[in-house]
């Protein structure tokens, strides 16, 4: 099977989310899976990352041979690429995470895009960052004398 993956990640608060969308690369309008959910505290380049390994184990796990992959992180797109360094060993670690997982595909290719053509994974964080500020948010006390 052969499918494209949209990733993004972003941090709001020091806390880190992130969201990815696997579409039938024949149609796509036929959503594959996707995901989106909060992966702890770091920067936008972790998070970016971890978006794009989520994407990658939800790949394997639908059995895409072929994958063409999408993110709005040109620092991710060009370290996975090798034509930037990793010069931070948490995204070194990250980084060649995604790369033993991009081996798993028989092809791949991967591709920065401006954000405006990331909206669908872009609207996956943002969905995480508006649930979690509707659930986190405390009620005034009120004041019981």
């Amino acid at each position: 099977m052969e499918a494209t993956l949209y990733f993004d990640g972003g941090v709001r608060g020091g806390l880190c989310a992130y969201g990815w969308i696997l579409k039938d690369s024949s149609d796509e309008t036929r959503i594959i899976a996707c995901g989106n959910k909060t992966c702890g505290k770091g920067t936008s380049n972790i998070s970016e990352y971890r978006a794009l390994i989520a994407g990658l184990f939800g790949g394997i796990d639908e059995g895409v041979d072929i994958i063409h992959i999408f993110g709005d992180s040109q620092l991710v797109v060009r370290q996975i690429n090798g034509t930037f360094r990793v010069k931070k060993e948490e995204l070194r670690k990250h980084r060649d995470k995604a790369l033993e997982l991009l081996a798993s595909f028989d092809y791949y290719t991967i591709k920065w895009i401006p954000r405006k053509e990331n909206q669908e994974a872009d609207t996956l964080v943002n969905e995480v960052f508006d649930k979690r500020n509707g659930k986190c948010k405390k009620k005034p006390r009120r004041n019981r004398n």
